[in-house]
């Protein structure tokens, strides 16, 4: 692998081939790789809209290549911005495709997958005392997004201690649920390069979604404790260079997850200092974004809110009762 790793230059290595596919969402374009060798791969897709999908055949020719050509997909999350053409591009090549388990159902059927998880956000919304319009809006707004992908069923499992072959160089595969539960990460230690998709991202700070256990019976996943822990895992491993889902390459990881780790406790301490008394999920996500007016909006709004008062809990500066159905938080 031919590439110049240094703290003053930082070259991505000459086998991976970064692409920058428009999005006809609001995060904007979504970074996928092309990386040579055999099987040849490409690491997402971009979702199924025809502005994505012209410009990665622009890519792709630009390099010599069609989808046709692609023998691998690797998908790093379950996300429509990385995954929507992955049927295409399977039924054009015959593509493998490998990803973690957890987003096996979500490639089968998108839509069955999100019917599968209703009861447990009517459940929470109830319990959060969320109103029935901005419930309305929010299950409007994700009843859109399986449009944009197309359902195609998953080849290989890879999970955390995995190692994959890309470039002629051993990938080691870290599971890093947080901005989604089946979020990998690759690492090559030789060149000390991570691809981090949205598990790091330069400019904007990834959100700790919001997601219901594979067995709804079982506890809700705490997402921002889970991110933040993976962040740091992530950075003890001193990446020279992170390739990310969206934006720029990070090239100073460890200092990036500081700023995020400070980031998420001054959020988490605004809201402790909000706390007066015992509050609801809506009372407190309504005042720390009083901006917010759109359906998926809120939904984030509502996933980042769960994911400090997550955090306080964690560091025992705050509490979660449930009485008559109704969840609240208050200072411990």
């Amino acid at each position: 692998m031919d590439a110049v790793l240094s703290p003053d230059t930082m070259t991505i290595p000459a086998t991976i081939h970064p692409l920058s596919l428009p999005t006809p969402f609001p995060v904007g374009p979504v970074n996928v790789y092309l990386i040579d060798g055999d099987p040849l791969t490409l690491v997402d897709t971009g979702p199924k809209a025809d502005i994505s999908r012209a410009a990665l055949k622009a890519g792709l020719g630009a390099l010599g290549h069609r989808l046709e050509d692609i023998q691998r997909l690797i998908l790093t999350h379950h996300h429509a911005d990385h995954i929507g053409l992955a049927g295409e591009i399977v039924a054009r090549s015959g593509a493998e495709i490998w990803t973690h388990p957890y987003n096996f159902p979500w490639l089968a059927d998108y839509a069955a997958e999100q019917e599968r998880a209703r009861p447990f956000y009517e459940s929470l919304w109830q319990a959060g005392a969320v109103p029935p319009d901005i419930v309305a809006a929010i299950e409007t707004a994700s009843a859109s997004i399986p449009k944009w992908v197309d359902p195609t069923p998953a080849n290989q499992a890879i999970d955390e201690g995995d190692t994959v072959e890309l470039g002629g160089q051993h990938w080691q595969v870290f599971h890093t649920p947080g901005h989604a539960g089946g979020l990998i990460c690759l690492w090559e230690p030789d060149s000390r390069t991570l691809l981090s998709n949205d598990h790091l991202i330069r400019d904007i700070s990834s959100n700790p979604v919001l997601e219901a256990p594979p067995i709804l019976a079982a506890p809700r996943p705490r997402r921002l404790v889970e991110y933040l822990h993976h962040l740091r895992r992530m950075a003890a491993l001193d990446p020279a260079l992170a390739l990310a889902g969206h934006g720029e390459p990070v090239t100073a990881a460890a200092a990036l997850v500081r700023q995020r780790q400070m980031l998420h406790q001054r959020r988490a301490d605004r809201i402790l200092a909000g706390l007066d008394g015992t509050q609801t999920l809506w009372e407190m996500t309504r005042r720390m974004f009083p901006y917010v007016h759109r359906g998926m909006d809120y939904f984030l709004a509502l996933s980042e809110m769960l994911g400090h008062l997550d955090l306080l809990v964690e560091q025992g500066r705050a509490t979660q009762s449930q009485a008559s159905g109704r969840l609240s938080w208050s200072r411990v």
